[in-house]
């Protein structure tokens, strides 16, 4: 039945694109207050001319029957909608590369993004999922979209994967129940350092599984000590519980937002240098004063 319900949904979409030469997309919006990211849920809008992934094939369009009676809603202002569309002009498109160990969850964070719906993130279908998916974010009624690169490590190593795609920010995830994946996540950052991507590029480090707390191998104190040696941010997640994945998802393009100000031209070897020795220390053992590196709004 619930198969049914799905082929029928999609079928709806493809029949609205046909007849009215409307895409339908998934537009995610938030806002940003005092007290954090707060979501105002999700809504279907058209357009008459978008070179993005639609949420039709991104394999979240009209899965369920809140989709389905999202969709009727919008074919009531399709054209509407598409108008105001042509007026506002191209929306801003942004990379975003998931980096990490097999298993830490990147591509249940990845599918958890596109939509407020709760995915569970140990569904083992999750696993042909990724690739690339693209999600279209409101915040604060400014709209971007986000393509979100997720490629297991096996398929690409660190260094082919930035050369091909080269994202605007880096997403390096671990598990916080996997002591070796901290360890993978350590030498990604190693090498985005030392490759100049950090200095001109947003990256955050993101501790996943912490639904899992009594496995717990890596505590969020070790995370964030690597964070502060590396000059990136920090953030724990559940992909499992969809714990602070909405606040992950709009960080994300924060700092994105935020790579005018890293001065990308002015990167001076002085600060370079003092870059190599807070990371050395860090890698060494050496005990450093730790800053807040949990803000991901800021640089």
């Amino acid at each position: 039945m619930l198969a049914e319900t799905k082929r029928a949904g999609i079928a709806g979409c493809e029949d609205s694109e046909v007849e009215d030469g409307v895409e339908y997309y998934r537009l995610r919006s938030f806002s940003i207050t005092a007290n954090g990211v707060f979501n105002l849920g999700d809504s279907l809008k058209s357009r008459r001319s978008r070179s993005i992934n639609s949420v039709t094939s991104s394999g979240t369009s009209c899965s369920s029957t809140r989709d389905a009676r999202l969709l009727s809603s919008a074919s009531q202002h399709s054209c509407i909608e598409s108008e105001d569309a042509e007026n506002s002009g191209r929306v801003a498109t942004y990379k975003v590369g998931m980096l990490g160990a097999a298993g830490v969850g990147k591509t249940a964070l990845t599918v958890q993004f596109t939509t407020s719906e709760y995915i569970c993130a140990y569904d083992a279908s999750l696993d042909d999922e990724y690739g690339q998916k693209s999600v279209s974010v409101m915040i604060d009624g400014q709209e971007a979209e986000l393509e979100i690169v997720d490629h297991p490590t096996s398929e690409m190593a660190v260094e082919s994967f930035c050369a091909t795609y080269n994202p605007d920010v880096y997403v390096v995830v671990y598990s916080v129940v996997d002591r070796q994946s901290f360890k993978v996540a350590e030498e990604i950052l190693l090498y985005l350092w030392k490759s100049d991507y950090m200095a001109t590029h947003g990256v955050i480090l993101v501790g996943n599984k912490v639904d899992l707390e009594r496995k717990r191998e890596v505590s969020a104190l070790v995370g964030r000590r690597l964070a502060n040696s590396c000059g990136c941010k920090f953030i724990e997640t559940s992909s499992g519980l969809a714990h602070h994945v909405d606040e992950l998802l709009v960080g994300i393009l924060a700092q994105i937002k935020l790579n005018p100000q890293r001065n990308r031209d002015q990167v001076t070897r002085r600060r370079r240098s003092k870059h190599r020795r807070r990371i050395l220390k860090h890698l060494l053992g050496f005990k450093r004063k730790t800053k807040s590196c949990e803000n991901l709004f800021t640089l």
